[in-house]
């Protein structure tokens, strides 16, 4: 549950910079392949992420994750729809 939680966040951060009034996270979530997004991830520092005292430290989450191999685990037009493009 962690990593998902772990996940959702990086795909948030990832996002924030988009300009975005209505997002169907349903459609969203629907468009990751989640045996790919997981591989993104290094567990190590995923861990670490998790670990800090004061919650989730979301810069080192952010770096925990391969943005290479999470932008191949992203059907992007799947993406797309949800985010009404």
């Amino acid at each position: 549950m962690k990593t998902k939680s772990l996940l959702f966040s990086a795909l948030l951060i990832l996002t924030a910079s988009a300009e975005v009034y209505a997002v169907d996270y349903g459609k969203l979530a629907e468009s990751v392949d989640k045996q790919k997004a997981v591989e993104s991830v290094d567990q190590e520092k995923a861990k670490e992420a998790l670990s800090a005292e004061d919650g989730v430290d979301y810069e080192k989450a952010y770096e925990s994750v391969d943005k290479g191999k999470a932008k191949d685990s992203v059907d992007m037009e799947k993406a797309k729809s949800a985010f009404g493009f």
